[in-house]
């Protein structure tokens, strides 16, 4: 009974471990194994999935009430050029105006959607920050946002959902802002030995870390060598490290006493809280081609050459900038002024309008031209701003037709004769109305003659606009010839 009973008890254990072994969900091939040894942790092995980085730099501030700053950009083209060059980084890059709190959002859920299990994501930003001290959270403050309104604002829980949904073995923010030590969860400690074999257990187990430059407080914009204070020994770390890898932690422990002792602000390095960190560490591995420069004397971290390149580059592009703002300045300027040009046109037929405010209070029941009959029986003429109405269409004494002016209060008075040079410009060229008179039939006259104010002595003009294309002609007529009507005119300005 023994013997058979020990034989069914490695019967039922074995079937058991088949079960499990087809029972395990299927992981993908790296994934399950991580690196084995310490040569694949390169990037030559091709064992490495890829090292991708989404940079932030933000000076300039659309919104004057938010004040600009002075390093970060230079900070996030140092960086940039840092990762890409010495450990094999595909860097994207988002400066100034460029970092939207769309694009930003944007940028982050792309990274969360096309990265592989076996990508290593850093996420770098540098600009203002600041503290929700409703929730106890904080913000980073987007190029686009308004100043004191928080939905502006790109929250950091935002940063947090994008680090967690990424499919990446690791992700590592890095943020050189004020109030940025809210992200984080509980630290951990350093061994003791740092070997290859602390390597490879940081790189194969999935982590989500972050490293800032304060706690809940504001940070330095100034620092040395053009850069913060906080960037300067990040940097600094990162392009004399001399060893194949380096870890996040042991980049921290360099520069945090230095940042401390320099300045008022205290870095943090943790994993950050709901994210889904399960022990490892984003690990920095130098690319192959990487060389060492060593530091110059001015404390600026760039080599020279490379950085007389970027300055001119930057030039450069400050230029194109500066020019196709220019450009769209003027293309504004010409579209503003063809849009007034065409209300100029629109309006031309409807000056009379801001002549005269009391008029447009009447409806207009007839229009001839740019003439304009009002219910009150007020005529308008468009082009010149002159308002006129007829008298009696019967003969009229000169000095009877004066006395009718005087008296007549139509539409608040001011009403008076008119010159000879004003009764031409009621003449309307019409081949249909070379008759009696070409007058606008809006004055309702049937006479040839009007009077007008000029006299000479005791003689007095009447006009005949029977005919003033081809010819203009006035007669005198002394007072007490009946066959000339009478007609008011006015000018409001």
């Amino acid at each position: 009974i023994g013997r058979y009973g020990g034989t069914m008890r490695r019967s039922t254990l074995l079937i058991f471990l088949l079960f499990s072994i087809f029972l395990l969900p299927e992981l993908p091939a790296d994934a399950a194994r991580g690196i084995a040894v310490v040569s694949d942790l390169s990037h030559k092995s091709g064992k490495l999935g890829a090292y991708q980085a989404l940079i932030i730099g933000i000076n300039d501030y659309k919104d004057p009430k938010i004040p600009d700053l002075e390093t970060a950009v230079y900070d996030a083209r140092a960086m940039a050029k840092l990762l890409r060059e010495r450990y094999g980084f595909q860097v994207k890059l988002l400066l100034e105006r460029q970092a939207t709190k769309e694009a930003i959002y944007q940028a982050l859920r792309n990274l969360a959607s096309s990265t592989k299990p076996n990508d290593s994501v850093l996420i770098y930003y540098s600009g203002h920050g600041d503290l929700d001290r409703t929730y106890d959270d904080g913000w980073w403050i987007p190029a686009d946002a308004k100043g004191g309104n928080p939905v502006t604002y790109l929250d950091n829980v935002q940063v947090q959902k994008a680090m967690r949904s990424m499919k990446a073995r690791h992700v590592l923010l890095i943020s050189d802002s004020c109030y940025s030590g809210t992200l984080f969860g509980q630290t951990r400690a350093m061994p003791q030995v740092i070997d290859d074999k602390y390597y490879l257990n940081l790189y194969n187990e999935k982590s989500r870390w972050g490293m800032t430059s304060g706690n809940k407080t504001p940070v330095s914009d100034q620092g040395t060598g053009g850069h913060s204070v906080f960037a300067y020994q990040l940097l600094k770390e990162l392009r004399k490290n001399e060893k194949p890898y380096l870890s996040t932690q042991e980049l921290y422990t360099r520069i945090a006493p230095i940042v401390g002792n320099n300045s008022e602000q205290t870095p943090l390095c943790r994993p950050v809280r709901n994210t889904g960190d399960q022990g490892g560490e984003f690990v920095f591995v130098a690319s192959s081609g990487a060389t060492i420069d060593s530091e110059k004397d001015t404390g600026n971290v760039v080599g020279m050459e490379a950085e007389r390149k970027w300055l001119e580059q930057e030039r450069m592009e400050l230029e194109r900038l500066k020019i196709e703002v220019e450009r769209k300045e003027l293309e504004a300027v010409r579209k503003r002024i063809e849009v007034e040009k065409k209300k100029l046109l629109t309006q031309k037929t409807t000056k009379y309008a801001s002549l005269d405010p009391e008029v447009t209070k009447t409806k207009v029941i007839e229009r001839d031209g740019h003439f304009l009959k009002h219910e009150n029986g007020v005529v308008k003429d468009a082009r010149t701003g002159l308002e006129w109405i007829a008298g009696p269409d019967k003969r009229t004494l000169w000095v009877d037709a004066k006395d009718w002016v005087k008296k007549l209060s139509v539409d608040g008075g001011a009403w008076r004769m008119p010159t000879k040079k004003e009764l031409k410009t009621l003449y309307v060229y019409n081949k249909s109305r070379r008759t009696t008179c070409n007058i606008t039939p809006l004055l309702k006259t049937t006479a040839m003659y009007i009077w007008s104010v000029d006299n000479i002595g005791s003689e007095v003009w009447n006009c005949s606009i029977n005919d003033f294309v081809d010819t203009t002609y006035y007669e005198f007529k002394k007072n007490g010839i009946r066959d000339s009507r009478a007609i008011a005119v006015r000018s409001r300005k």
